[in-house]
């Protein structure tokens, strides 16, 4: 009997000894859940750095781990580190051709890198086999964009919004570029206040149609009023998509009796978008009643794509006064700093000297355009597509005078 007990408690020893050899064998085989989660948590919740280093560990215990090494080369692309994001993604599709993440993933670093027609390739064969995919989608409407089809961009944005309207990268690519591509209504207005009897109050219509597939046609309206005085001036003009990344704009405006708005205004730019830059100028000419004013104005701004912006202006303007037959050349500057603070709120801060704003010139600009300007704003995107913008301007002039300028715009797009 006893014998028998022994016997049973034996066999239950080395089974249950078995049983823990194999439970430690098979951990050890696999990679450790709660590293998983943790690093796909911290890789969701944007600490990519974080995330990044527990991927790499998990898929050092195990190479085969094909889901691990898409989101080591995810994190890489997040980090900008593009070649690295592509070599992962082109490992995974070496093992497995078909994998749609990797394909789609890969697509992504290449459009990254400025290789949208190859991206475009990849992504489209990808679409046969990956369904209703709003990181495909939105993948596709970046490329897309990249080369210079809004349309297209709009149409596949549209449908990774609708897969994944919380999304917030895959609702801000769908706002941008139906703000570039679509039809769009604005107004502003500003009041100024220089002295208890001096000041101004103004407002402007502006209405942008989409005429072609790279055409929008401008239409504005301005009034002015001003101690004693009442201007009005309007016009038109065309923004073309010259190329994949080349804008050019041309604008005539005219207001016949004007005593502070000009009489004619015509003026033409062109911006180039090269990586994180955009680069270009412009040339203007304004008539005033007894004053001709011919301005260059070349323009820089850096745009990473994340919270930082930065823009440059320099002018050049020469002035000539009917009456005298005087002539005078002004030299200007412009450097503004926009930091997107919140996803839908956008802080500027501004300085210039000289002429901050060639839009607002008036009449009796010219005689004090050495002027020194600090100005501060707020920039609100609604989901409506409506942008909401507030500026605060304080201006001392040369001819020791100061000014305050409180402008409010509202645009609102039409996909």
């Amino acid at each position: 009997m006893d014998r028998g007990r022994r016997t049973c408690e034996d066999g239950a020893l080395i089974f249950a000894t078995l049983a823990a050899a194999l439970v430690v064998a098979a951990a050890g085989c696999q990679s450790p859940a709660p590293d998983r989660a943790r690093a796909e948590q911290l890789g969701r919740s944007g600490q990519t750095a974080e995330a990044l280093q527990l991927f790499e560990q998990i898929a050092a215990q195990n190479s085969g781990d094909v889901e691990a090494r898409i989101w080591i080369a995810r994190l890489e692309l997040r980090l900008g580190h593009t070649d690295e994001a592509e070599a992962g993604f082109r490992s995974v599709l070496r093992d497995r051709p078909t994998d749609v993440d990797a394909r789609i993933g890969l697509g992504a670093a290449l459009t990254r890198k400025g290789a949208w027609r190859d991206a475009l390739a990849i992504l489209v064969d990808a679409e046969r086999d990956a369904g209703e995919n709003a990181d495909l989608f939105a993948t596709l409407a970046r490329a897309y964009r990249r080369g210079g089809d809004d349309r297209r961009a709009l149409e596949y944005f549209a449908r990774a919004k609708a897969l994944a309207p919380a999304d917030a990268d895959v609702v801000s690519g769908f706002e941008s570029t139906a703000q570039a591509y679509g039809h769009s209504i604005a107004f502003e207005g500003y009041g100024e206040y220089l002295s208890p009897d001096t000041g101004a109050a103004s407002g402007t219509l502006m209405l942008t149609v989409r005429a072609m597939e790279r055409l929008h046609v401008e239409a504005s309206a301005r009034v002015q009023q001003r101690t004693g005085s009442s201007d009005a001036i309007g016009g038109g003009g065309v923004r073309w998509r010259a190329g994949r990344a080349t804008t050019v704009s041309v604008h005539a405006a005219g207001g016949p009796g004007n005593t502070f708005l000009p009489t004619s205004d015509v003026s033409g730019d062109v911006l180039q978008y090269t990586g994180n830059f955009e680069v270009g100028g412009g040339l203007r000419r304004l008539s005033f009643a007894g004053a001709d004013v011919v301005a260059a104005s070349p323009v820089l701004a850096w745009d990473a794509g994340g919270r930082w912006r930065l823009d440059a202006r320099y002018t050049y303007s020469h002035s000539s006064f009917t009456a005298t037959g005087d002539t005078s050349g002004d030299h200007s500057v412009l450097l503004r700093d926009t930091w997107r603070a919140w996803r839908r709120v956008a802080l500027n801060l501004a300085y210039a000297y000289g002429i901050e704003s060639f839009e607002d010139l008036t009449a009796d600009r010219l005689s004090a355009l050495g002027a020194t300007t600090v100005a501060t704003g707020l920039r609100i995107s609604t989901a409506s597509l409506t942008v909401i913008t507030t500026t605060w301007e304080h201006q001392w002039r040369s001819n020791n005078t100061a000014i305050d300028r409180l402008t409010v715009s509202l645009v609102h797009t039409f996909p």
